[in-house]
């Protein structure tokens, strides 16, 4: 099939004839069954492009969803030039099935562009008319469409343009959906991931006594709306400068620690994943089909040049901050250092343990804690140093070291999963110490969230 080729009317009454004999066939073979049959409207003489071929596979399945209350007989797809079609045997009450697909068509931007027949089991169509329904709209001016292809009021140029345009728009708005509900999700499951040292968990609350699961499912519903314009700031910038997208979030992120803070009667629970996620979420957006991997390393980019200016300030006036404070004397960036190095502490340790632990088929829990240690155990985390001291700081990451050492050694082995409930109990130990002492690695949860982050995205879209 060359998709390039346009069609001819004869094409076109072909495929017609050809679609009506199978409609035929269909209610003969199956008796008191409903013929559903999807086409796209699309206008001109190309009826298929890899961008239609998208659209038409998402008709398809909200098809499927609308049909599941329904008896399914059979189900075909065909693919020609003329256009991808699909037809559906199904029993049920054909008038009811119409209405339902007329929702459809009616409820999506891109519904418009799904040409939904139904044909009862006596062989007559349904039209939407019959239902009390108003005809269909057109593309470009919202009159009836009817009238305008009468009148042949549009060029097929401007037709067809509108039909990419409005394939383009719903999945960019998809995307970055997506990646918003990514993002919240990897912050719920990092606050229910247990037990993490002095921190807020499915379990406690650590070594935090003005915050709780609780408070963080709060933060984290509050937040999604941000993660979804930084997604939509990404892929306002496919193709330019990564640089001048990071800026275009600063006052968005301002507005997020604002909505953060309303919702947790003024409590910090997501200060510095405002920061590292959303910058993620708008790399996430700019790129299309890559590794996520490259997606961190866009951070990088998008970030690095501001991180240095912002650190180099910092060497040369008074510290505002506790970070500030303890890059000037300790030369530990914190955040900003991860960000301008495209986040590798979760690039190549974090995100690639969680893997590994995964595949040794333990739970995204436990896989999580695994991952959450060598956060610990390679991460100078300056919220550690704030709330315990230098010594306690440095006395959590021994102790994450040595558990880290224990846990590769079982990966290498083959026996993480018989080992598991030993690396809980020590966290469980180690968790019973940084809440007496009152030390919390939020920067590492921060990153294990990044981690989860970058493991949902990498999965295939559903």
């Amino acid at each position: 099939m060359d998709a390039r080729a346009g069609v001819t009317v004869a094409d076109m009454m072909q495929a017609r004839e050809a679609r009506a004999a199978m409609q035929r066939a269909l209610l003969a073979r199956h008796a008191g069954a409903a013929v559903v049959c999807l086409t796209m409207n699309v206008a001109g003489p190309v009826k298929t492009t890899p961008a239609i071929e998208r659209a038409f596979e998402w008709g398809v399945s909200r098809v499927r969803a609308v049909l599941a209350g329904h008896a399914p007989v059979q189900e075909a797809a065909i693919h020609e030039k003329t256009g991808p079609e699909a037809v559906f045997a199904v029993r049920g009450d054909a008038r009811e099935i119409k209405r339902r697909l007329c929702q459809l068509e009616d409820g999506f931007a891109m519904g418009r562009l799904l040409d939904i027949d139904v044909i009862g089991p006596d062989g007559e169509k349904i039209a939407r008319t019959a239902l009390g329904l108003p005809p269909r709209k057109c593309l470009l001016c919202g009159q009836d469409a009817p009238v305008c292809a009468r009148n042949r009021t549009h060029t097929v140029e401007e037709l067809f343009a509108r039909t990419h345009a409005i394939i383009d728009a719903h999945f960019m708005d998809e995307r970055a959906r997506q990646i918003a509900q990514q993002a919240q999700r990897a912050l719920l499951c990092e606050a229910a991931i247990a037990p993490k040292p002095g921190l807020v968990d499915r379990l406690n609350a650590g070594a935090h006594a003005d915050m709780d699961l609780f408070t963080f499912i709060d933060s984290a519903c509050a937040l999604r709306g941000y993660f979804e314009t930084c997604a939509r700031t990404g892929i306002a910038h496919r193709g330019g400068d990564a640089q001048a997208c990071f800026d275009a979030l600063r006052a968005q992120g301002l507005l997020a620690e604002q909505a953060m803070r309303e919702a947790t009667g003024g409590v910090n629970t997501h200060k510095g994943a405002i920061f590292s996620m959303g910058v993620f979420c708008a790399a996430l957006g700019m790129g299309t089909e890559e590794p996520v991997e490259a997606a961190l390393l866009r951070c990088g980019a998008m970030t690095g040049a501001r991180m240095r200016q912002e650190l180099a300030r910092i060497d040369g006036s008074e510290a505002r901050t506790f970070g500030e404070a303890y890059y000037q004397a300790r030369r530990a960036g914190g955040v900003r250092a991860e960000a301008a190095g495209g986040f590798a502490s979760v690039r190549e340790t974090a995100l690639p343990r969680l893997r590994r632990a995964l595949d040794a088929g333990v739970s995204l829990n436990d896989a999580g804690l695994c991952a959450l240690v060598c956060l610990m155990a390679c991460v100078q985390d300056t919220n550690a140093v704030r709330r315990g001291g230098e010594a306690g700081a440095q006395r959590l990451r021994r102790e994450a070291a040595a558990l880290d050492g224990e846990i590769e050694r079982a990966l290498a082995d083959g026996a993480l999963m018989a080992r598991m409930a030993d690396v809980r109990a020590q966290m469980t130990r180690m968790d019973t110490a940084c809440t007496q002492a009152g030390i919390s690695p939020g920067g590492c949860a921060d990153l294990l969230a990044m981690t989860l982050l970058a493991h949902f995205a990498a999965q295939p879209n559903p």
